[in-house]
């Protein structure tokens, strides 16, 4: 491909934007504007065809840890640390909260919010959801971010923050490593108990999602 210069001006990626707006983009052209230059022979464009081929696509990109991007030929430190800065800042957009109105939890919301952070992280997360009375959220919070093999978890937390907000009832919403939706053994019986224990303190459990590539596991739906 050589030098972008030498590509028709409306086929270089920052004229291509200029002119047609960044939607007219592809995920290569995008990305080469983010590495902004390349090195000896090879262009950003170049560079940018190959990391979406090496992580198989812009999904495995956007999961890339900051200390395996610097070690890529025309990467290094600088250009690692913008790229997953701008896959944190797309993170944090897709889990920001309503301003206006309260909305009423359900799974399939729950799963379409978090689903982006949930799956772009290495690490299993547990995140709680606190409703009022009319089921609305009204807090949200990770309560741990666990290791790539386990996660310790502690009812006591859970209280606590359900209430020092004035739950009536929560969620619980979790993601394994590997991006599966199946419970293990410890994740079924920690839900077993929590949902009796939640009953037992009059804040109940709705249910425990976990988030997964195939989609969510509902541990409610289970029971019914």
């Amino acid at each position: 491909m050589g030098n972008i210069k030498e590509l028709p001006t409306l086929d270089r990626p920052r004229e291509k934007a200029i002119h047609y707006g960044v939607g007219s983009l592809s995920d290569i052209e995008l990305l080469s504007i983010l590495i902004s230059s390349g090195y000896k022979g090879y262009s950003a464009l170049e560079i940018s065809t190959s990391l979406i081929t090496q992580f198989k696509g812009l999904k495995n990109l956007s999961k890339a840890p900051y200390y395996e991007l610097k070690n890529i030929k025309g990467i290094k430190e600088a250009k690692a640390l913008n790229l997953v800065a701008i896959f944190e800042l797309h993170n944090r957009l897709l889990m920001k909260e309503e301003e206006v109105e309260k909305i009423v939890a359900t799974p399939e919301y729950l799963y379409s919010k978090y689903k982006g952070k949930l799956l772009s992280s290495h690490q299993e997360n547990l995140v709680l959801i606190v409703l009022n009375s009319y089921k609305e959220i009204i807090h949200e919070k990770t309560l741990y971010v666990g290791t790539d093999k386990n996660m310790c978890y502690s009812y006591k937390d859970i209280w606590r923050e359900l209430l020092n907000h004035n739950g009536r009832y929560f969620y619980l919403i979790h993601n394994h490593p590997d991006s599966s939706s199946y419970p293990s053994r410890e994740d079924m019986a920690f839900t077993s108990e929590l949902f009796l224990e939640s009953r037992r303190i009059k804040i109940p459990m709705i249910d425990h999602l976990i988030i997964g590539e195939d989609g969510y596991y509902s541990f409610q739906k289970l029971k019914k």
